[in-house]
């Protein structure tokens, strides 16, 4: 979600903000942490992403404003169930209600994908689709096209939706290369293609022997420089994982692009 805030910065001009994180931040009564319990030290939008730095997002949320990030996640259908196909629904998640995003302590966790948002892969990979192309999405579809009289006719979905400008999105395809390249998200790495994209973290909540089952994602698109695909990978139980979800993003990617080349 964080990908999400730094769009919203960004379209709104305020894409230069600077944060130093020493490891957590007082907001009003209470600390709150970022991963990296040392610090990251000073950070700007694109290493605060490439770092996935809470406590830059945290402040950076401060700074955009909670209705600016509400609005550029509604608009991305967060919050809102939609057909892919006939009779064939994403669950609509949740989002926040946007006054509550007047309280700093609901802005911060909503600023890193937390407290009541609840979103699905569908829902994100439409937001990596707007940064890999110009800005704009369709809404995704598992159907091609549909068969009448003997010819195909594609199956229409509406027109795209844009959430951003083509420059943002550049800015962003840019900043996801650096995850890959220098920062969090190195395991996705492929061997034969760039890419770009981000790794995350989901609380659920649950506990297994004291220990708090977290979902793990990786979202991203190859190659990086001209994107033709957008890919998510999603494990429900990450102590039980025997490849992290980067490891199969690169997996995916080296595999198609492998698959391209025979052709």
């Amino acid at each position: 979600f964080k990908l999400c805030v730094a769009a919203a910065g960004i379209e709104s001009g305020k894409g230069g903000f600077t944060y130093t994180c020493t490891g957590s931040c007082e907001i009003i009564d209470r600390f709150f942490k970022c991963h990296k319990r040392s610090g990251h030290g000073l950070m700007n939008l694109k290493s605060g992403l490439a770092n996935s730095c809470n406590t830059f997002f945290y402040n950076y949320a401060f700074y955009i404003g909670g209705d600016k990030i509400y609005n550029a996640a509604s608009s991305l259908n967060f919050g809102k169930a939609f057909d892919i196909c006939e009779s064939l629904s994403v669950s609509a998640g949740s989002l926040p209600q946007k006054e509550s995003l007047s309280n700093i302590a609901y802005l911060a966790n909503f600023s890193i994908g937390q407290g009541e948002l609840l979103t699905s892969p569908v829902a994100m990979l439409n937001l990596y689709c707007a940064a890999a192309y110009d800005g704009s999405y369709s809404i995704p579809s598992v159907v091609k096209g549909t068969l009448k009289d003997g010819k195909t006719e594609p199956y229409e979905k509406g027109g795209r939706i844009r959430i951003m400008s083509d420059g943002t999105a550049a800015v962003l395809r840019e900043y996801l290369a650096a995850v890959i390249e220098e920062g969090t998200g190195a395991s996705a790495r492929p061997k034969t293609v760039s890419a770009a994209g981000k790794t995350a973290t989901a609380q659920t909540g649950k506990f297994q022997n004291g220990t708090e089952i977290c979902e793990g994602w990786f979202c991203g698109f190859f190659p990086a420089e001209k994107p033709e695909y957008t890919v998510i990978v999603f494990s429900e139980n990450t102590a039980e994982q025997t490849k992290s979800c980067g490891e199969v993003f690169a997996e995916i990617a080296d595999g198609i692009t492998a698959l391209k080349g025979d052709n």
